[in-house]
């Protein structure tokens, strides 16, 4: 993990989606490529026998790919696909080949020349992302020049996912869809909301963005697959009770005594009665260790699960490293934070949490991962 990977991947939360069309609001990929995610987890529980690493392996390289490629609308990179498809990737690659390993660069070569399930889950998400965020645009410009076509375009292209069983269930339209749907207006609110920031980054966006990053702290440490299963959607879902409690400052949180732990308390009620109601019941049991406790470490035992103190207890066992995707949780905060800076835009509230993120993390290692190399202004210099 070094600092061009993480600002390139940074960079899609500037990428505009939609942005030849009259919008409602502003459509970012970062929170598009979040949503995908999000709906690739739920497609590809229906489904048998899916690699779940590779499912994420190749998500991350998709999002890479789109990050080099910036904002070439759909049709555009479809015709560009069958004309120059093998110089397209060339190009992405060459672009990534000092910034990657070798693997997760292979990734990147195998991303669009792989038929296998986890690629037409992945496909399938995409699209599922896109017409969610496409009936807003319709809705909200439906004289619009060409809309219709785009509607019908988005119609014809989802009936050729129907032999995904998951396709089916969403397009229904009933409360799996109301899941995803709960999740993508995650998008609507804004990380620190009381402070000017450029790019600005959603709930949605950031959920990805720590996901991610778990996902390349756990591989620095050399942690198993199921590990890297586990870290990786603790952060894609860390967040998600937020969609019913907007997120409430730290100040607050900590400046009012008791309230965090009733607070805990109020999510894990909202969890229980209106968020695993609507997931199918076979990752019920699932998204609630994922979401509870989330940045607890907790060994998992049959259907649940117990916490245990310290990071180093859950090696080679089957866990969650609640404490790493802590750590991940905080560095995007501080991703955020530089990055801002780094555009121009400053205030007494970021320069604050970088100086209090490198303090806290100074002399902190975990695993083998010595925390200062990352929590570093000048790691950004490279």
């Amino acid at each position: 993990m070094n600092a061009k990977l993480i600002k390139l991947l940074f960079t899609t939360a500037s990428i505009e989606r939609w942005n030849d069309l009259p919008r409602p609001f502003k459509f970012v990929e970062l929170d598009k490529q979040a949503h995908k995610m999000i709906i690739a987890y739920i497609l590809s529980h229906y489904e048998k026998e899916v690699d779940y690493i590779e499912l994420i392996k190749l998500a991350i390289a998709g999002i890479l790919y789109r990050a080099v490629l910036t904002d070439l609308k759909s049709p555009v990179y479809n015709f560009l696909r069958k004309q120059k498809g093998k110089e397209l990737d060339e190009f992405v690659v060459n672009k990534l080949k000092n910034i990657l390993d070798d693997e997760m660069l292979e990734y990147v070569k195998k991303y669009n020349n792989t038929s296998s399930i986890e690629r037409r889950i992945l496909a399938a998400a995409s699209l599922l992302a896109n017409i969610w965020e496409f009936d807003f645009i319709y809705n909200f410009a439906k004289n619009n020049y060409g809309i219709e076509d785009i509607k019908k375009a988005l119609d014809y292209e989802i009936e050729d996912y129907y032999d995904l069983e998951g396709v089916k269930v969403l397009t229904l339209r009933k409360k799996t869809y109301d899941f995803i749907s709960l999740c993508g207006n995650l998008r609507f609110q804004k990380r620190w909301a009381n402070t000017p920031r450029v790019p600005e980054t959603s709930v949605l966006g950031h959920m990805l963005f720590v996901a991610i990053l778990s996902f390349f702290f756990t591989r620095m440490y050399g942690g198993v697959d199921y590990k890297i299963y586990y870290n990786f959607f603790t952060g894609l879902f860390h967040d998600l009770p937020e969609a019913l409690t907007r997120d409430i400052i730290a100040p607050i949180k900590k400046g009012v005594a008791g309230l965090d732990e009733i607070l805990k308390e109020y999510e894990n009620m909202l969890i229980e009665e209106k968020i695993l109601p609507l997931v199918p019941k076979n990752i019920q049991k699932e998204l609630k260790i994922l979401i509870t406790d989330e940045f607890s470490n907790k060994l998992i035992i049959g259907d649940t699960y117990k916490k245990v103190d310290v990071a180093e207890d859950l090696l080679g066992q089957k866990g969650i490293d609640g404490s790493l995707v802590k750590v991940a949780d905080h560095f995007a905060a501080f991703v955020e934070a530089i990055m801002s800076i780094k555009h121009g835009i400053k205030s007494p509230e970021l320069i604050s949490a970088i100086e209090m993120l490198e303090n806290r993390y100074k002399n902190r290692k975990i695993y083998n991962i010595k925390l200062n190399s990352f929590f570093n202004k000048d790691f950004f210099n490279d």
